[in-house]
C-alpha cells in the first residue's frame, strides 16, 4: 500500500463519517422522539385553542406547519440529524392534518359508527410525506447554519 492509499482510505472514511453525522445527527432521536410527540399533541388541541379565541383552521394549519419548519431546522442546527428531524416533524404535522383533514376530532375508530381507519390513515400518510420532505430540507440548512457559525 502506497501513501496515496491511505489518504484516499482517510477521506473517504471522513466522508462517510460526514454523511453519517448529516443523517443520523450528533445527538438527536432521544430528543426527537420526545418532541414530535409533544408537538403532536400540541398541535392537535391548538385547533381548540385558537378557535376559542376566533382564529380560523386555515391560520392556525400555517402557524403550525411554520413553526414545526423553524423547529426542525433550529434542531438540526444544534446537532440533530436528517432523520432525527424527520421524526420531531411527523408529530406536529401528524397533529396539524388530522384536525385540518382528518375525521371529526375526539372520535374513535372503533366506537360503533365511528369513522373508517381511511380517515385516519390517510391524513398520517401524507404528514409522513411533508415531514420527509421538511425534515431533509431542514437537516441541510440547519447543517448549512451549524458550518456557518462554526466557521466565525
Amino acid at each position: 500500500m502506497t501513501g496515496d492509499d491511505g489518504g484516499e482510505g482517510d477521506a473517504a472514511e471522513s466522508r462517510r463519517a460526514t454523511l453519517r453525522r448529516i443523517a443520523l445527527g450528533e445527538s438527536g432521536f432521544e430528543r426527537a422522539t420526545v418532541w414530535s410527540a409533544v408537538g403532536f399533541a400540541l398541535a392537535y388541541v391548538a385547533f381548540d385553542a385558537t378557535a376559542a379565541v376566533g382564529v380560523g383552521s386555515a391560520a392556525t394549519t400555517g402557524s403550525l406547519a411554520a413553526v414545526t419548519a423553524l423547529g426542525a431546522v433550529a434542531f438540526a442546527a444544534t446537532g440533530g440529524g436528517a432523520f432525527p428531524a424527520i421524526l420531531l416533524a411527523y408529530g406536529p404535522f401528524a397533529g396539524t392534518l388530522l384536525r385540518a383533514v382528518g375525521p371529526e376530532p375526539y372520535v374513535s375508530p372503533f366506537a360503533v359508527g365511528g369513522p373508517a381507519a381511511t380517515a385516519f390513515t390517510a391524513p398520517l400518510a401524507l404528514a409522513g410525506a411533508v415531514a420527509v420532505a421538511v425534515g431533509a430540507a431542514s437537516a441541510v440548512v440547519g447543517f448549512l447554519f451549524s458550518r456557518i457559525a462554526a466557521s466565525r
